[in-house]
């Protein structure tokens, strides 16, 4: 637990803050009892620690009397945390399950600068701030990833299972990024004491959320023209193989009509009298059903 007196910030162990001291408590676990502990020690209605749910799909805010109770979901690696955040008057809470990266980050540096706990809400606001900037850099990646899949498509490979699992990670995204931005909202609208009267901090957090679901939406906008790019590829190379096997099929028809009205029995023909004439004729059929194959498969047709 950081506690914050005047300009001095400490490290201690928990307990419940007093007169003018602010507090920041990291809970890592949401078992019951240690939940339970938490709420014991800082007064909290048990009503309020029943609440704390890390098994919500969507991102939500809800007003508890002096309360604010929120759940917010922090990129990290490949997946979408769930982070439960309190926060009253004089403290914030910010319960989680996994290891988060930006909750321990934060910890290290507000131990060595006192300004970035100024206030628990402006300590919300570094929190929902920095995860923005984590939705953005997550977007970077994947804008990598979408130049990496176009080269590939370009060069007539197919990746249309690597580009609707791209498109659906983003939707994911894009579904959290917009409960966040109808949060930051509500809080840009909301008066806050500790604020003294000073412009609203959500505002610029509700522009960054803005801003990445903004470029979602363009790179959605671009695998969508990636997949309509790969059908159009593989319609003209059906287009190719069909022109070829027609043009096949054309000059082979005349051929194959003589043989067939003749029956191939004229006299003399010297191959019915030759020794080994039907195994002769057995392996050239299989050559040319050989080559063939390999036609089809050099051109990449199989």
């Amino acid at each position: 637990m950081i506690i914050k007196d005047g300009a001095q910030v400490q490290d201690t162990a928990l307990i419940r803050p007093s007169g003018s001291q602010q507090a920041w408590l990291d809970v890592p676990s949401d078992t019951a009892g240690e939940l339970q502990r938490m709420g014991e020690t800082l007064g909290l209605d048990a009503k309020i620690i029943d609440e704390i749910r890390l098994d919500g799909e969507r991102a939500q805010l809800q007003d508890r009397d002096e309360l604010l109770l929120m759940l917010i979901f922090i990129p990290e690696d490949e997946h979408l945390k769930p982070m439960f955040l309190i926060l009253g008057p004089n403290l914030l809470i910010t319960v989680h399950r996994d290891p988060i990266t930006l909750v321990s980050d934060l910890a290290k540096e507000v131990a060595k600068k006192a300004e970035l706990f100024d206030s628990p809400t402006y300590l919300l606001y570094e929190v929902l701030e920095r995860a923005a900037d984590l939705y953005l850099e997550r977007l970077d990646v994947a804008d990598a990833r979408f130049d990496d899949l176009e080269e590939a498509v370009l060069n007539g490979q197919d990746r249309a299972r690597e580009i609707f699992a791209l498109r659906h990670e983003l939707h994911r995204s894009r579904q959290v990024l917009a409960d966040l931005r109808r949060m930051a909202a509500r809080l840009s609208r909301r008066k806050f004491a500790s604020e003294g009267g000073e412009p609203n901090l959500f505002v610029d957090v509700y522009e960054g959320f803005y801003h990445v679901m903004d470029n979602i939406d363009s790179l959605r906008d671009n695998l969508t023209g990636l997949v309509d790019l790969q059908l159009n590829q593989r319609s003209t190379r059906l287009n190719e193989i069909m022109k070829f096997l027609t043009i096949f099929s054309t000059i082979f028809l005349p051929l194959s009509f003589i043989t067939g009205f003749l029956g191939m029995n004229l006299h003399p023909m010297p191959e019915l009298t030759a020794p080994y004439s039907q195994e002769f004729t057995m392996a050239l059929m299989g050559i040319v059903v050989l080559s063939m194959l390999y036609i089809f498969k050099r051109r990449k047709w199989m």
